[in-house]
């Protein structure tokens, strides 16, 4: 309980809603977190606190217009967007905007860690462990339909990473900018250069509207998933869950989710590596980094694969909710912890609310 009753708007996505405004079943492929809005709603109830639903976008954007935003002390924010290369940092910029606290990360940070080759970047900057990695960007292209060897290989020359991608095979691509597991399967393993089109081509037909393809160095270790609560210095691991394919191929999109202790060093180190990423980008509140392990060196390394500052919430199905069931923190208190961890930008009065 925070000790007062909050009016708390739950932002989301239901499906039908968007739907009814004319959007497409394709459209709507990537509304997951929305999904947990009942169980949602339901712990902030038993907190105590008055839920205000708000199914989709232009619903919030009516109400803010209208001034009703004034009534909230809190929104709760689980948007993931459907359009646009920030479209996780859309609800985060208009609630930055009308001054309203919320919880998860702010608008920068959202549309950062969409974009897989940008987070990396700024991994590097803070020496927080990352594959060697190019971006290929699609807009670049004169339009045709394919890529050709030599334009992508133009795009590779203009990493510092160019060396170590041409001469380092297996290389592994995934689409810039998608959610977890997205586009990713085993296929886009390139295993030599005359892979290279082939896979890359392959990406972009299958996601016409995708920004580029990232393209790293193929880590052949351990995969963990690190779920963290809380805020800067406040921020925690909750747990970690190992991923372990079902196939000898190494991604063919079915693996088991395993609870694994810390007391594993290599767990323990992703957990180390995963809480430093988290805090070089500045998420908030609560969410998962994902770790590949590379011990080609001699000793392991963990290196970010990609951090959600937005996580599924669905119980005992979304990664995060299992994480924390693997490590007796119920879902009530998942949720009361994120909310904990918004309130206290609230209290301390660095809520956008009352910036300015």
């Amino acid at each position: 309980m925070t000790g007062q009753r909050l009016k708390i708007a739950l932002i989301y996505e239901l499906r039908s809603a968007y739907k009814a405004l004319g959007y497409s079943d394709a459209d709507c492929s990537r509304l997951e977190v929305g999904e947990a809005a009942d169980d949602i709603t339901a712990v902030l109830e038993n907190l105590g606190h008055e839920v205000v639903r708000i199914p989709d976008i232009h619903s919030l954007v009516k109400r803010l217009a209208s001034g009703e935003g004034d009534t909230w002390d809190l929104a709760f924010n689980t948007t993931e967007g459907l359009h646009g290369s920030a479209r996780e940092g859309q609800v985060p910029a208009l609630l930055e905007a009308y001054r309203i606290p919320f919880t998860f990360s702010d608008a920068a940070t959202m549309a950062l860690c969409l974009d897989k080759g940008r987070t990396k970047m700024v991994l590097e900057h803070f020496n927080v462990p990352t594959a060697p990695f190019v971006v290929i960007h699609f807009d670049e292209s004169s339009g045709q339909l394919e890529l050709s060897l030599e334009e992508i290989h133009s795009m590779i020359s203009k990493s510092q990473h160019s060396e170590t991608i041409l001469n380092q095979y297996p290389l592994f691509a995934k689409p810039l900018a998608e959610g977890s597991s997205k586009g990713i399967v085993a296929t886009n393993k390139i295993k030599g250069p005359e892979d290279l089109c082939r896979v890359i081509n392959s990406l972009r037909a299958s996601s016409p509207s995708s920004l580029g393809v990232l393209i790293e160095t193929y880590l052949p270790g351990r995969e963990f998933t690190v779920g963290i609560l809380g805020t800067g210095k406040d921020a925690w691991v909750v747990g970690v869950d190992e991923i372990k394919s079902k196939s000898s191929d190494d991604w063919n999109g079915e693996a088991d989710e395993v609870m694994v202790s810390r007391e594993d060093p290599e767990a323990e180190l992703a957990c180390q590596t995963a809480l430093q990423a988290w805090t070089a980008l500045r998420c908030r509140d609560g969410g998962r980094v994902d770790i590949r392990m590379d011990g080609s060196s001699g000793s392991f390394v963990a290196n970010v694969m990609e951090i959600n500052p937005l996580a599924g919430l669905l119980p005992h199905w979304s990664q995060l909710p299992m994480i924390a069931e693997h490590n007796n923190v119920s879902f009530d208190e998942l949720i009361g912890g994120m909310l904990q961890s918004a309130l206290k930008r609230r209290r301390s009065g660095v809520s956008a609310r009352n910036q300015g």
